[in-house]
């Protein structure tokens, strides 16, 4: 094969395959002699994988794997570039969007350490560092260095929910990063968490729109998740009104999800639906069945943790010279209630 003049090159079907079509050739004995490799200033790409289809006048190159949406392809025609092909985005609806960010208490302590961030359906990977920051609530400048963003996302199984985390370094008392640098936030300075609509989902789509949540910041919070501090509302026996649970700070809204749980007078889980309150200062059980009468027990997982990452059994920036902040023996705590007869 060899060419004739002006060849057509074009994006078309073949069989039902897409192909790259090539037109005007003079076609010898010898066979044709197309070649398609991803097309770079920068460094030359192998050649594709794929076949060679003639159809009509035309040949057609078929990939054994599907070309990619937005990437430029050049098509080369006995040894030399007779041209390049951009494969096209097509338009895509958006419908994905960020349902809430949590913490939702309107002031968090200087010491946040997380922030955790819902979407409306599975989310592409490898987006957050660019497209998730956090800004002054008073000029909307980036406070840069604050985030711990990585290569590794921290991600739910279905990938609707992403953790971010603030950087620990910046936390913790000591550590380089807050001896030089400080805390990301400053008591009585307001931020924003803010995702542009830049992120995109599991098919490639960007968000229908961005989202963002803002903050007042208060004082550091460095106690031990107390549960005996909490207000336990019990419900009458034989009823199936809601056990409510009272914190005396907001919690981790991820933890609040899997370290509560409460067993009935026989020992086992009080079946139920679980949610926790406004601004994750409260929880609540909704039981199954109607309650028994006789003494239950709210389980608490040691993990449990709070805004700034201080749990049931440790203080996450403990005061090595505070034998109070020594870690405790990770295990349940459990705490007493009786529905009213």
């Amino acid at each position: 094969m060899s060419p004739a003049g002006a060849l057509g090159i074009a994006w078309s079907h073949v069989g039902g395959a897409d192909c790259v079509r090539v037109s005007g050739l003079v076609l010898t004995a010898t066979g044709a002699d197309v070649q398609v490799r991803p097309a770079a200033a920068s460094c030359e790409f192998p050649a594709m994988a794929g076949r060679l289809v003639p159809d009509g006048n035309d040949v057609c190159f078929v990939p054994r794997f599907p070309f990619v949406e937005g990437t430029s392809y050049a098509i080369v025609v006995a040894g030399g570039t007779a041209g390049v092909l951009t494969r096209p985005r097509p338009e895509r609806l958006a419908t994905t969007g960020v349902l809430t960010i949590y913490p939702t208490a309107a002031e968090v302590p200087r010491n946040l350490l997380r922030f955790y961030i819902w979407f409306s359906a599975p989310m592409s990977e490898g987006y957050a560092a660019e497209h998730v920051r956090l800004v002054g609530a008073a000029d909307n400048h980036p406070m840069t260095g604050a985030l711990l963003l990585t290569d590794s996302e921290l991600w739910s199984a279905d990938r609707r929910r992403l953790t971010v985390l603030l950087d620990p370094a910046r936390i913790k008392r000591g550590l380089v990063g807050q001896r030089q640098v400080g805390y990301p936030f400053r008591r009585g300075a307001p931020f924003r968490v803010v995702v542009d609509d830049g992120f995109r989902d599991a098919l490639g789509r960007p968000l229908r729109g961005a989202a963002d949540r803002g903050y007042a910041v208060g004082a550091d919070e460095r106690r031990r998740v107390d549960p005996g501090a909490w207000t336990i509302c019990a419900p009458p026996a034989r009823t199936r009104q809601p056990l409510d649970v009272g914190f005396d700070r907001p919690l981790d809204h991820g933890l609040l999800a899997r370290c509560l749980h409460v067993t009935g007078p026989d020992g086992q889980p009080v079946a139920g639906l679980r949610a926790p309150g406004p601004e994750e200062r409260s929880w609540r059980l909704t039981p199954r069945q109607p309650w028994a009468s006789g003494a239950h027990q709210l389980i608490v997982d040691p993990v449990l943790e709070d805004l700034a990452g201080n749990s049931v059994s440790r203080v996450f920036d403990r005061d090595l010279a505070r034998p109070d902040d020594e870690p405790r023996q990770a295990r349940p705590v459990g705490v007493t209630f009786n529905p009213s007869v």
